[in-house]
């Protein structure tokens, strides 16, 4: 299975489509979490790892917003030729 989201999911997404935007947030799902996991001390002093909810939907906002709003589906990343 491809670790990448595909092309035409991606368009989809920047076109407006929520099955396609739905797509894209449960392939960084994951990614999300983990960068919206942080410390939290019970009132005992344990520390546990807990998700941040309100931050893990920050995070997930502004990935769509760089999909729909930034992404330019026509210029290629620095570095990259399209291959015959």
């Amino acid at each position: 299975m491809s670790k990448l989201i595909p092309y035409h999911i991606i368009l989809a997404a920047k076109a407006g489509d929520k099955e396609a935007m739905d797509a894209i947030l449960k392939h960084y799902d994951s990614f999300f979490t983990q960068l919206a996991t942080r410390p939290a001390l019970d009132q005992y002093g344990n520390c546990y790892d807990v998700v941040d909810k309100y931050m893990k939907d920050r995070i997930a906002a502004a990935c769509l917003h760089e999909f729909i709003y930034t992404f330019d589906p026509m210029k290629l990343p620095a570095g990259e030729t399209i291959e015959d």
